[in-house]
């Protein structure tokens, strides 16, 4: 469903449980800057009616998410915490040549957007698998996001499909697949979302 080339060891969700007030931080920040690209690309189209609609919607429901998260926080009765920068979203930005051309800018936010979104929805399911025996409350909570983060993953790659041509697009989606699973093989470690 996802397409993607490697998949989250288990492991990553047991370092997960060790620190839920890192991991539960940091999942209430990415909502937070999903929320901000999904504003962000507006610019890019203003006067596509439908495209300013679904993005508009996204960022009220990434909104929607960051308060979702920031509820659980408290209910367990942690702080927020400070942000941190992501390194997954640094890494994967690599994977394209720098460009003053903004449309090609424009494509490369969605495709970016789109994989964060699925490697989210991705790493949601293995959390949840491990969860479940021990956390069922926060594994509901997990998988319940589920379905609109692979929802947001299918939105962002079908506008850069329709705004960068569908073959052109699939043949650098292949691609930065190909970089994103070398790029997760090294990751795993870490109580982060894409940790």
């Amino acid at each position: 469903m996802l397409g993607l080339k490697t998949d989250t060891p288990k492991e990553w969700a047991q370092t997960v449980m060790k620190d839920l007030e890192t991991f539960l931080t940091d999942h209430a920040y990415n909502e937070m800057k999903a929320a901000q690209s999904a504003m962000a690309v507006i610019n890019h189209r203003p006067n596509d009616v439908e495209f300013v609609n679904t993005m508009s919607a996204l960022t009220i429901e990434e909104m929607q998410h960051f308060e979702m998260v920031y509820d659980k926080i408290l209910e367990l009765g942690l702080p927020l915490g400070s942000e941190s920068q992501n390194e997954y979203a640094m890494l994967l930005r690599k994977f394209f040549p720098k460009t003053k051309d903004r449309e090609e800018k424009f494509l490369q936010k969605l495709m970016l957007s789109s994989l964060m979104e699925a490697r989210s929805c991705e790493r949601f399911s293995v959390l949840v698998k491990e969860m479940k025996p021990i956390n069922p409350s926060l594994a509901q909570f997990y998988d319940d996001l589920f379905e609109s983060e692979a929802r947001h993953y299918r939105v962002f790659l079908e506008y850069a499909r329709k705004y960068g041509g569908r073959e052109q697009i699939d043949e650098i989606w292949d691609q930065l697949l190909s970089y994103e699973a070398e790029v997760m093989r090294q990751r795993g470690k870490s109580p982060l979302v894409h940790g």
